[in-house]
C-alpha cells in the first residue's frame, strides 16, 4: 500500500503476505541467478576443454603434416632419378642385345668348324 508522507515522498507499507511474496520473489531471483551463473560457467569450462582438445588435435595434425612432407621429399628425390634409371635401363638393354648377338655369332662359328 502506498501513502504520501509530510515531505511529499511516497512510502510503501507492506503487509505480512506482501513481505512473503517479496521474499519469495527475491529468493527465486537469487536461485535463477545462481542457475544462470552455473550454466554460463559450465559452458565456459566446456568451451575451454574443447579448445584444449582442438589444440592437441592441431598439434597432431602438424606432426603428421611434417611426416608427410618428409615422405613427399623422399619420393620427389626418388622420382628425380627415374629419367636416369630409364636411360641406364636402355643402355643395359642395348648391351644385352649386343651380348646376345655376340653369343649367336660365336655359336654359329663353333657350329661351322
Amino acid at each position: 500500500m502506498s501513502r504520501q508522507s509530510h515531505d511529499g515522498r511516497i512510502h510503501f507499507a507492506l503487509g505480512q503476505v506482501e513481505r512473503w511474496v517479496v521474499a519469495g520473489g527475491a529468493g527465486l531471483l537469487s536461485v535463477l541467478g545462481g542457475l544462470v551463473y552455473a550454466g554460463v560457467t559450465s559452458r565456459i569450462d566446456l568451451q575451454a576443454r574443447a579448445q584444449a582438445e582442438m589444440n592437441s588435435t592441431l598439434t597432431e595434425i602438424s606432426k603428421q603434416q611434417a611426416v608427410t612432407n618428409g615422405q613427399i621429399q623422399t619420393l620427389s628425390a626418388q622420382l628425380a632419378d627415374v629419367p636416369r634409371l630409364s636411360r641406364d635401363m636402355a643402355e643395359v638393354k642395348v648391351r644385352v642385345d649386343q651380348h646376345e648377338q655376340s653369343i649367336r655369332e660365336l655359336r654359329q662359328t663353333r657350329a661351322a668348324r
